[in-house]
């Protein structure tokens, strides 16, 4: 089976997006998929798209590559639906497959953003959503969509607790204030405060970085895996980070300061094994009120075991494959 994935993204980039990407490929070829992945910043080399003329740049640029399009099978899209359109009506019996991420980032929400996910689910035969929350706040419907929080790649063994640096923090996503950033920054002035000695890392770029470095070192969009090992708290934004810090048996604190993010995080598998708060001093009498780490830890681990890649991979095998 010929499929064509469409995403603003991917590798070597380093993101949510790229990475679930990246995660399912192997599996789906070994299903025997041939995968043929665009994205908008392959095609366009980091040029700038032209003001009120973006979107059309884009059409033409796909147009170029009708035949990928004609050529495939299935149409895995990944959020940008919208790039797609002209070819959803040259193609209508197309099976396309729209999977929304996230949010855009802005609370209330557009009446456009929400506008554009409502026509990706109505021209799309299936869509998935990585969390409740899309659903809820984008007034989607349940008909042919399924749920799913991201996945995890799972490490061959389990990390050693005896190698975690003491009382050490890493914190995991863009360096933005819709992540919960301020909070944590909040809460490290905290145990300052309460001289409680600690170290810190940052694994994201963004327009706080120059706020974070007064912490500690900013190390930019990396592979985590290595500093996840070491770390004993990971400050995490978004399900993928959640996922990946239980997986490294790292005890998870996350923050929300709107009620979109707050549905995010506590209407999740994850509510129960996380310290989530919308203020510093909240989050600070959870972390001080930690009662049986071991017991956390193992619970996080196990958690994070059945959000795996190959069960994600299935998901999309299975909608590939139904009429």
């Amino acid at each position: 089976m010929k499929a064509l994935i469409i995403t603003e993204s991917y590798l070597p980039n380093l993101g949510g997006v790229e990475k679930h990407i990246a995660g399912i490929k192997p599996y789906l070829e070994k299903a025997g998929f041939k995968l043929t992945i665009l994205s908008k910043k392959e095609i366009f080399k980091n040029r700038p798209l032209k003001k009120f003329i973006g979107l059309l740049q884009i059409w033409l640029e796909l147009a170029k590559r009708i035949q990928l399009i004609k050529q495939a099978d299935v149409v895995f899209i990944h959020d940008v639906f919208i790039y797609y359109l002209p070819f959803r009506i040259i193609f209508p019996r197309k099976k396309v497959i729209t999977t929304f991420h996230g949010w855009e980032k802005i609370y209330p929400i557009p009446l456009k953003n929400i506008l554009y996910k409502q026509l990706a689910q109505k021209f799309s035969h299936s869509t998935i959503s990585i969390g409740r929350y899309i659903n809820d706040f984008y007034h989607l419907n349940n008909k042919n969509n399924y749920l799913s929080y991201g996945a995890v790649k799972i490490p061959p063994t389990q990390v050693d607790l005896t190698k975690k640096e003491k009382n050490s923090f890493l914190f995991i996503g863009r360096l933005e204030k819709d992540t919960g950033l301020s909070i944590f920054l909040n809460f490290l002035d905290i145990l300052s405060k309460k001289k409680i000695i600690f170290s810190v890392k940052f694994c994201g770029d963004g327009p706080m970085k120059k706020n974070c470095l007064h912490y500690g070192p900013v190390l930019g969009f990396v592979d985590v895996e290595k500093y996840l090992t070491k770390s004993e708290f990971c400050f995490a934004g978004g399900y993928l980070s959640i996922l990946e810090a239980m997986i490294y048996k790292n005890i998870v604190l996350s923050a929300f300061d709107n009620e979109l993010k707050k549905d995010y995080l506590y209407n999740s598998p994850f509510k129960n094994n996380i310290i989530c708060a919308s203020q510093a001093e909240t989050l600070f009498d959870q972390y001080i009120d930690i009662k049986n780490q071991q017991e956390l830890l193992d619970s996080n681990y196990h958690l994070a075991k059945k959000h795996s890649f190959k069960q994600l991979a299935n998901l999309y095998i299975q909608l590939s494959q139904s009429r």
